[in-house]
């Protein structure tokens, strides 16, 4: 079953409470969501944030994406990462406004044809 990684859980703190940001939903339609970093991680200490991310994207594959929201360093750590993992493929999942579904967006940094 293909997987779906959030890099990090979009979040905002109402009344003392952290409050998803978006519905990330309509994701699930590419597979199964999986957070790389939930809200209020601290993505400051890299280190930590690098190991956490190694570890649950070690079997990143051409079926999976990753949906890139919330934190720049988390964001780019994740692409590099599941790039790394994965032989330089990452499929990113974006959002189009116009018509309000995600996109698929492939890479492959290792200079190979898509």
């Amino acid at each position: 079953m293909s997987r779906v990684f959030v890099t990090h859980e979009p979040h905002r703190v109402e009344a003392g409470q952290v409050k998803s940001l978006f519905d990330l939903t309509p994701a699930a339609e590419y597979g199964d969501i999986e957070v790389l970093m939930p809200a209020g991680s601290s993505l400051l200490s890299t280190v930590p944030m690098v190991r956490t991310m190694r570890d649950r994207l070690a079997k990143f594959s051409d079926d999976d994406y990753l949906l890139p929201v919330g934190d720049p360093s988390a964001i780019m750590a994740a692409g590099a990462i599941a790039s790394e993992m994965n032989n330089g493929r990452v499929k990113i999942l974006r959002w189009d406004r116009a018509t309000r579904r995600y996109i698929v967006i492939q890479f492959d940094v290792s200079g190979r044809a898509v």
